[in-house]
């Protein structure tokens, strides 16, 4: 089988594609030292990572054929003590992993996964917070590499991600919670356009784009910025009315009780190509259905 290096396969979306892509491929997951790699370790073989030179080592006699830079640390409102965390999760680790691919004559692919958040009122160079800003700062170094190396890079970008076993604090399961309890929870008035894509569909996104990237046509995704995009975008209040159908119960949501953030973001990144041979096939009503029976 051929190898396949993915950074944050411990988290939500890493976890689920390991577990496809390892019917097909062998996969090495990178993970924090102190991840819990319990939902992965029967898929995949674990390095925990120490330092890059460690791992250019391990990796001097791996035939690599891609990457897959999913790690980031996400912070929506950082605090100063946040700062070096954000710089070292997002932007030192990502280029020590291009420097090695460098070192180690890399001539693969390289997916990397960028966030709606960089285009804060969809605006290019307008990123929402300092975890966006971070996100953006690594696109340079990426842009560097791929001038200087043979490697042939290819952005994904998401806004939000959803589906079952997901232990991520989102709101779905504030919803089933609030559901279940019948407590009151307090929101803002909910007019935000939401941009969200349940995870098969996103997964299988990262399948079509690892297809083109081993064909003979991987020209057309060399440098390509591609963006996914839901057929059925949504404001909150929308949603949580589509929620409210499926699990046959009112929520007791409070609009309005909550004010929007300085920095709301209503309107989703418009931008980005589309990923060719690459559909939405789940409906918001899908994705809510399969959580809730899960």
């Amino acid at each position: 089988m051929k190898t396949i290096l993915i950074t944050g396969g411990s988290g939500f979306i890493g976890s689920n594609l390991i577990k496809t892509l390892s019917k097909s491929y062998h996969i090495i997951a990178i993970i924090r030292e102190n991840s819990d790699s319990s939902r992965i370790e029967s898929f995949c073989k674990i390095y925990r990572y120490k330092n890059a030179l460690s791992l250019l080592e391990y990796l001097k006699d791996k035939d690599l054929i891609g990457v897959i830079h999913l790690a980031t640390l996400y912070i929506k409102t950082h605090k100063i003590d946040d700062i070096k965390c954000i710089i070292d999760s997002n932007i030192t680790f990502g280029s020590e992993i291009c420097e090695i691919l460098s070192l180690l004559k890399f001539d693969g692919w390289f997916i990397n996964v960028g966030t709606f958040w960089q285009f804060y009122k969809n605006m290019p160079n307008n990123p929402l917070n300092l975890y966006a800003a971070s996100k953006s700062a690594f696109n340079n170094i990426i842009n560097f590499y791929a001038n200087t190396t043979n490697i042939t890079f290819s952005t994904i970008y998401l806004n939000d991600t959803y589906g079952p076993n997901d232990t991520r604090e989102k709101i779905f399961n504030l919803w089933l919670r609030v559901a279940n309890s019948g407590k009151t929870l307090e929101m803002s008035k909910g007019e935000q356009l939401i941009d969200i894509i349940y995870i098969d569909d996103v997964i299988n996104a990262f399948i079509v784009l690892i297809d083109l990237l081993n064909s003979k046509y991987k020209t057309l995704a060399k440098n390509k910025i591609f963006a996914l995009h839901t057929k059925e975008r949504k404001t909150l209040r929308e949603l949580a009315n589509i929620f409210e159908e499926i699990i046959g119960k009112k929520l007791n949501i409070l609009w309005g009780a909550k004010p929007y953030m300085q920095r709301e973001n209503f309107i989703p990144f418009e931008g980005g190509e589309d990923l060719p041979n690459w559909q939405e096939c789940f409906t918001f009503k899908d994705g809510i259905t399969k959580i809730i029976k899960s």
